[in-house]
C-alpha cells in the first residue's frame, strides 16, 4: 500500500510539475484555477479517494498556506479524514475572498472616467469594486476619494465642494456636469457647417435667405443688419449687392470669410 501511494504521489508530481503553487494570491494562481488542474489530475490518475485527494493537493500548496490548513486541521480534528472539498472550502474562506478584495481594489484605483462615455454606466462599475472591495462604510471618504481620482479634471474639481462628502453626493454632482457639458458639446455642433468650421451669423441668414428665395426680394437689404453706406464700404453698391448675394464678404468681395471678419476693415477706405 505504501508502494501505491509513493507510486501514485510521484505521478501526481509529474503531471503537475510546472504549475505554481498556491500562495492565497490570486494573481498567482486563484482557487478555481486550482480545483481544474487539480481535478484534471486526479481524472488522469483515478484518483477516486476524496480524502488522498486532499492529501495529493497539499503538493501544491506553499508552505505558508500548507501551515494555516495544517492548523485549522487540528482545532477541526480532522487531519487524518479532511477531504478535498474541505480543503477547497478552507481555501476559499481564507484566501479567496482575500484575493477578490485586493484585486477590486487594484481595478478600482486604476479605473479611470472619460466624459465621452456612459456616466451611469461608470458608477455602476464604481459602486461594484467598492463593494466587491470591501471598503469600510464607516469610512465614506475612501470611496469619495477614489471617485475624485478617476474623474477628469473639468468634473473633479467640482467635487471638492464643502457639501460633497460621500460617493452618492459626488456622483449626483458628476451627473450634472456631465449631461450639461454633452448638451453644450450638442449646441456646438450644431453650429458648425458642413466644412467644419463654425457659421457666422450672416452666413446663416445668407443660405436661410437663399433658400426661402429672398435674394429676388426688392431692396438692397438681403443681409440682415447690412445696408450700402458709400462712406462705409469701398465698393459700388451694384458691388456691394453682388457679393451680399453672393455670400462674399460685402468689404473686399472674397468668400473664405464674412464681413465682421474681413482683415481689411479700417485699413482701407473708399476713395469719393
Amino acid at each position: 500500500m505504501a508502494d501505491s501511494n509513493y507510486s501514485q504521489a510521484l505521478a501526481f508530481l509529474q503531471h503537475i510539475r510546472g504549475h505554481p503553487r498556491f500562495d492565497g494570491k490570486l494573481e498567482t494562481l486563484s482557487v478555481n484555477s486550482l480545483e481544474q488542474i487539480l481535478q484534471s489530475t486526479f481524472r488522469l490518475l483515478k484518483v477516486e479517494d476524496t480524502v488522498r485527494q486532499a492529501t495529493l493537493a497539499e503538493s501544491l500548496l506553499n508552505h505558508t498556506v500548507l501551515d494555516s490548513w495544517g492548523a485549522y486541521c487540528e482545532a477541526e480534528g480532522i487531519v487524518e479524514t479532511a477531504t478535498l472539498t474541505q480543503l477547497l472550502q478552507y481555501l476559499r474562506a481564507t484566501y479567496d475572498t482575500i484575493s477578490s478584495s485586493y484585486q477590486a481594489l487594484t481595478e478600482l484605483m486604476s479605473l479611470t472616467f472619460s466624459v465621452d462615455t456612459d456616466l451611469p454606466q461608470f458608477n455602476q462599475q464604481f459602486d461594484y469594486l467598492v463593494t466587491k472591495a470591501e471598503l469600510s462604510a464607516n469610512q465614506p471618504s475612501l470611496a469619495l476619494n477614489h471617485y475624485r481620482h478617476a474623474m477628469p479634471t473639468s468634473i473633479k474639481k467640482e467635487l471638492f465642494a464643502a457639501d460633497i462628502v460621500n460617493v452618492r453626493q459626488a456622483q449626483t454632482r458628476a451627473l450634472v456636469l456631465w449631461h450639461t457639458t454633452r448638451s453644450l458639446r450638442a449646441d456646438r455642433n450644431q453650429e458648425v457647417d458642413t466644412h467644419g468650421e463654425p457659421m457666422d451669423i450672416d452666413q446663416v441668414a445668407v443660405k436661410l435667405n437663399t433658400h426661402r428665395g429672398s435674394n429676388n426680394c426688392s431692396g438692397p437689404n438681403t443681409r440682415r443688419g447690412l445696408q450700402f453706406n458709400a462712406n462705409q464700404f469701398p465698393c459700388t453698391e451694384a458691388e456691394f449687392q453682388q457679393r451680399l448675394n453672393a455670400g462674399a464678404c460685402v468689404y473686399c468681395g472674397r468668400n473664405n470669410h464674412v464681413y465682421r471678419h474681413c482683415q481689411f476693415r479700417g485699413q482701407r477706405k473708399r476713395t469719393v
